[in-house]
């Protein structure tokens, strides 16, 4: 139907213009076989000056609506997005949490717990990249006090990344939050993973961790979990406990 609209709004124009620039000739074709005597009948100065202003807010009556219609079908139209952050080139979306606590890592898996392997790492030997301090700090559903969290609370005057050798990237189940994490060193690699659990119960009881955190379930927004080493990186391999190698991720700020 969008053809029959827009051959009468073609036609209308016409109309209006014809009327706007020759009312004269408008009225001798269209109006003049009307009347016995046309010369006789012929309307005046006044007459052609008010046709002339009805044409006139016809046109612009009939640009009005073109531009509406031109607006919205814009509107409609797929917008390109907009270009990756920084921190969306690194990790992805959304923004990662930043687990800002002191991490005393295990050297064997726990039991009971999820293991969720990571997902990146950043070398932070020869660089401290400024976005780390301006990450928001992990929470879940914005409380950062959650009994059960990974590590404990570092210093208010000293970030938890200021002397970690890497950062790692890591996703889990919803409703879940980081506890434990196991790194595994020698001098040719690193064996990293990071064990999700439930929160602590109020009540005393320990909660089933891995019933309730199932890895094929929704997940939480990304963390970032600063890992201090015994030595820097340099040119170890950093995998999961299962040997698989963990993608690095450059630095981009």
């Amino acid at each position: 139907m969008s053809w029959v609209f827009g051959a009468l709004a073609v036609t209308l124009g016409i109309v209006f213009l014809w009327g706007l620039f020759a009312p004269r000739s408008q009225w001798r074709t269209l109006s003049a076989w009307l009347v016995s005597n046309p010369g006789a009948n012929e309307p005046g100065g006044a007459a052609y000056g008010w046709r002339r202003l009805l044409s006139g807010l016809g046109v612009l009556a009939l640009l009005i609506v073109a531009g509406s219609a031109y607006s919205a079908n814009l509107a409609r139209q797929p917008r390109p997005g907009l270009p990756p952050t920084a921190l969306e080139q690194m990790w992805g979306s959304p923004t990662p949490h930043l687990v800002d606590r002191v991490v005393d890592p295990l050297t064997t898996p726990p039991e009971g717990l999820v293991e969720e392997a990571p997902l990146g790492f950043q070398n932070l030997d020869d660089a401290r990249p400024a976005y780390l301090r301006l990450l928001p700090k992990f929470s879940m559903l914005g409380d950062t006090r959650v009994p059960g969290y990974i590590g404990s609370t570092a210093r208010s005057d000293v970030s938890a990344t200021g002397s970690a050798s890497l950062v790692v990237n890591v996703r889990g189940p919803l409703l879940c939050i980081p506890r434990e994490l196991v790194v595994i060193e020698s001098e040719t690699d690193i064996k990293i993973a990071v064990y999700y659990g439930r929160p602590d119960s109020l009540s005393g009881n320990p909660p089933d961790h891995v019933a309730g955190c199932a890895t094929e379930g929704a997940v939480t927004s990304s963390v970032l979990i600063p890992i201090e080493l015994a030595g820097p990186v340099g040119d170890r391999v950093v995998q999961n406990l299962a040997g698989d190698p963990v993608p690095e991720v450059g630095i981009i700020e």
